[in-house]
């Protein structure tokens, strides 16, 4: 495993308890995959574009920013992107409460049409854009989906389900929850949605 690149812009915000931190790689042709580690943010937002570069833009807060970083690494056809703590770092009062003292906003901008695994915790996601494959795997908070294409994946323990899309081929699954849909004419592009608590919306777009 490479790292395609390890911290171009590091600065403060103004805070002494805040930071940024933004990373830029190149992706090249034989990257099929990229799997990013929402697991310490409260806040993730993915978008495609039509360049080969990946960019990821992390706003920190929290006691413990210092020991932050975001690494952008590559393994055979991968990129794995991840926010949180450095190998070394220890946390001093409990391992299990670092989401306590950590606030993590990511903004991720991704080459189009690859294969995207999101995974979080307590995460606010929100993705747009084209994508070959889509699979988010969440706990709680929310997931938003706006014009996404073409194979879509959601699962959830509680987070809501937002799905706004023109047309398209959907299945979806609420355990214990409810699901507010609009009609949505059928197209080509899969998205197939499940949660256990939390609610799904479905909303047609122009």
């Amino acid at each position: 495993m490479r790292a395609l690149f390890f911290l171009l812009g590091f600065f403060l915000l103004g805070s002494l308890n805040g930071q940024k931190l933004v990373e830029k790689g190149l992706i090249g042709p034989h990257i099929e995959s990229i799997h990013i580690n929402a697991h310490f943010c409260y806040q993730i937002e993915v978008n495609t574009h039509q360049g080969d570069e990946i960019q990821v833009l992390a706003n920190i807060e929290g006691e413990y920013t210092k020991d932050l970083l975001v690494g952008l690494t590559e393994s055979g056809n991968t990129v794995f992107v991840d926010a949180g703590f450095q190998p070394n770092f220890i946390n001093p009062n409990d391992k299990l409460s670092a989401h306590k003292v950590i606030s993590i906003a990511l903004q991720v901008t991704l080459p189009e049409y690859k294969e995207v695994h999101i995974y979080g915790t307590n995460s606010n996601t929100k993705v747009s854009g084209n994508f070959r494959k889509l699979e988010i795997k969440i706990a709680d908070g929310r997931c938003v989906l706006q014009d996404v294409i073409e194979h879509v994946v959601v699962t959830t323990q509680k987070a809501d389900i937002f799905l706004n899309i023109p047309k398209g081929d959907v299945t979806a699954k609420s355990l214990y929850g409810e699901i507010h849909e609009e009609f949505i004419p059928t197209g080509d592009y899969r998205y197939i949605l499940n949660t256990v608590e939390g609610n799904i919306h479905l909303k047609k777009t122009k």
